[in-house]
């Protein structure tokens, strides 16, 4: 199943139901738990347990509920990026007396672990080049997360495997694989009009007029990743990007291969995105 950002929902019956404008994962197991809502039922964003979806169809994310139970489900306010994901969730409007509003909230399974993904999260290469988060892919019947789909600011696409993930943070996804173990992915990298594109503008990403990746990610990521073997910041005698491991994907290959790489498609143009919104670090 795939759900990218800002595809159409529809409630059950065929009914509008709003956008998908944001997940949530629990990093810790690789598990798609929830998706966000942007829906003309309710002034707030509706917070809807993967339980209740029944997958992707027609380039649309199809519920179980129909629009007017859609009424009774949790709210999310993304706003409040002072607090993890929890803090985010209003349960108020939920038709459950007082007393089990605990329970309630346990049983959602937004925990210390979930991590919030939109479309301002970047997704940073070992090297340091990035490209934007459009979409998670998620495996039926357990919503194991199996790929990231991501975009170049030319508009070309590639499925990332899951494999690849390194660490998991609200604003950025950090990989093993380099730009070039990128490059080398095949088929040829597409733009969804179908026309080839390439890669050659995936470029490293340290910062604006010199500024140090503490300066732009903050200290206590980059030193997470420095806890990880040195990745990004290239240490000295840290290992190289592991191979992917993961037996649903396939690894980057040579140019001269002619092997294809399942599900992949490409980025054009990849390079430092600007202008995404600004979230404190967590």
């Amino acid at each position: 199943m795939q759900i990218d950002f800002e595809m159409p929902v529809i409630a059950d019956g065929g009914l509008d139901a709003g956008v998908l404008d944001r997940v949530l994962v629990d990093r810790e197991r690789g598990v798609l738990t929830h998706v966000v809502l942007r829906s003309p039922l309710a002034s707030e964003e509706l917070l809807v347990s993967m339980d209740l979806v029944q997958g992707t169809t027609g380039g649309q994310l199809r519920l179980r509920p129909g629009r007017d139970e859609l009424l009774a489900l949790p709210r999310y306010y993304d706003g409040r990026t002072t607090v993890q994901p929890a803090g985010r969730v209003d349960t108020s409007l939920v038709p459950q007396p007082p007393e089990r509003r605990q329970e309630l909230e346990e049983a959602l399974g937004v925990t210390e672990d979930t991590v919030e993904l939109g479309p301002e999260t970047r997704v940073m290469t070992a090297d340091e080049a990035e490209v934007q988060l459009v979409g998670i892919g998620a495996n039926d019947p357990g919503n194991d997360i199996s790929r990231l789909r991501v975009r170049g600011p030319a508009g070309a696409e590639a499925d990332f495997p899951a494999s690849w993930i390194e660490v998991m943070r609200e604003d950025v996804v950090a990989l093993t694989v380099t730009r070039d173990d990128v490059l080398r992915l095949r088929p040829a990298p597409r733009r969804r009009d179908g026309n080839l594109a390439d890669l050659e503008g995936l470029s490293g990403m340290g910062g604006l007029d010199g500024d140090t990746p503490e300066e732009v990610f903050g200290a206590d990521f980059v030193e997470e990743l420095r806890d990880k073997g040195g990745m990004v910041l290239n240490v000295p005698g840290t290992s190289g990007p592991g191979e992917a491991a993961d037996s649903r994907v396939g690894e980057p290959v040579d140019a001269g291969a002619g092997a294809g790489v399942a599900g992949v498609a490409g980025v054009e143009g990849v390079e430092a995105v600007e202008g995404e919104r600004q979230r404190p670090s967590r």
